[in-house]
């Protein structure tokens, strides 16, 4: 189960808060003004940046060499890339 962070996101969010929201934020699930917000840092910070795109190379490469890979699978993966991002993964989830 995916750990949901405070929001809404504070105006102008710290890497910290982003990080916590990325995945959601790629995935659509956060509304128009946190989406806003969560655009407006990554358009602002390289290191917030160059998280979203990396998140966004490694599943779209996942769905290129493994079409026929369900959903499952995609939301471990990016489960445990949220996890590396705010700072590793939680020991009671094992």
């Amino acid at each position: 189960m995916r750990h949901r962070p405070q929001l809404p996101l504070p105006h102008e969010p710290d890497c910290h808060q982003v990080g916590a929201v990325l995945q959601s934020y790629l995935d659509g699930e956060l509304g128009a003004e946190d989406t806003g917000v969560v655009a407006a840092h990554l358009e602002h910070c390289e290191r917030c940046g160059i998280e979203a795109a990396t998140v966004t190379r490694v599943i779209d490469a996942i769905r290129r060499q493994r079409p026929d890979l369900a959903p499952d699978p995609l939301v471990r993966l990016t489960g445990f890339v949220e996890q590396l991002g705010a700072g590793g993964p939680d020991p009671s989830a094992s």
